[in-house]
């Protein structure tokens, strides 16, 4: 079955900024996505365990709890760096769709008829996806890779008895993730859509992100046969206000695309841990620098792939970056 949120990761991933997030809001219950949190990936979404650069006592740490052997990752320069508008586009695809036109759409309601502007997009392919923004999406990464790393090797085994043994959740190594930056907008709208025959159109019209548009937001497929369109927007309260250039600072918590450091395992290696990398690069691996027992480290621009699974080791943590 084809889950419209492995449909939008899968074909945004190759842009570069990140792992593509099908749901940018926050939780709920543990607010917005911040640097070192440790989670994992679902239906979308990034959820939450710990925090590994506040105390045990923090708010944020405090409902949950943290791992027995918990350690505050605290790098003696964390190389914080923020770059505002690093995505000024207000729209993203993936290759597979060609952006066509500007058109005028029909929409009935009840007994009378009403015409507003959509976007067309030619669809090459038989799946495709799009991110739309309001207002800029900004960064923020942390640039210290060698005791991500390190800190990665010495505790993950006890994050997954954490995630397991206190929570039941069932994860696996492979499965957390601690994320070491994101690319953060106010509101968004995201498309994905997998059709039968690689000749169909797409229709996006209504909203605040297509010109002069009235109504709501909505993807329709035209042309095509057996085509399923997924679509959301957010946040509600938000696409509701008023049309404005600018966005207030805390405004900027949708997280839509998210880089992390994750294990990944192989047959007959010690598990090493991995950065995502950008596009479609696969990663190499060769010694890891910071560590002097040569356990294998990904880096991303490399040709070869393994997708081994693996014995009780792990290995550098790829760090997924797509640009949307």
């Amino acid at each position: 079955m084809n889950h419209c949120w492995d449909i939008y990761a899968k074909q945004l991933m190759s842009l570069g900024f990140g792992h593509p997030l099908w749901r940018p809001e926050p939780c709920l219950q543990f607010g917005e996505i911040r640097l070192g949190d440790v989670g994992y990936l679902r239906e979308g979404r990034f959820r939450f365990l710990f925090n590994c650069m506040h105390t045990a006592e923090d708010p944020v740490n405090a409902p949950r709890g943290v791992p027995s052997d918990f350690e505050v990752f605290s790098p003696p320069d964390p190389m914080l760096t923020q770059d505002l508008n690093e995505i000024t586009q207000t729209e993203l695809h993936s290759k597979s769709l060609q952006s066509l036109s500007i058109a005028a759409t029909a929409s009935a309601g009840g007994t009378s008829a009403s015409a507003s502007l959509g976007l067309r997009y030619q669809c090459g392919e038989e799946s495709g996806a799009l991110l739309m923004l309001k207002h800029p999406g900004h960064k923020t990464s942390l640039d210290c890779g060698m005791y991500i790393r390190r800190y990665m090797r010495t505790h993950l085994a006890s994050w997954c008895d954490f995630a397991n043994g206190h929570l039941g959740i069932g994860l696996q190594e492979q499965d957390l993730i601690f994320v070491s930056g994101f690319v953060k907008t106010s509101v968004w709208a995201t498309a994905a859509f997998h059709n039968s025959c690689s000749s169909a159109e797409l229709l996006v019209a209504g909203g605040c992100f297509v010109p002069s548009a009235s109504g709501e937001f909505r993807v329709s497929m035209s042309k095509g046969t057996n085509g399923s369109v997924f679509s959301r927007t957010g946040p509600p309260a938000r696409l509701s206000a008023p049309q404005s250039g600018f966005a207030a600072a805390n405004d900027f918590d949708q997280c839509v695309f998210l880089q992390y450091y994750k294990a990944k395992r192989r047959k007959w290696r010690l598990p090493a841990v991995m950065r995502a990398a950008a596009g479609h690069h696969v990663l190499e691996y060769g010694p890891d620098e910071d560590d002097e027992q040569g356990y294998p480290l990904a880096s991303a621009g490399s040709s070869t792939t393994s997708s081994d699974e693996g014995i009780n080791s792990f290995h550098p943590v790829s760090i997924q970056i797509t640009v949307t």
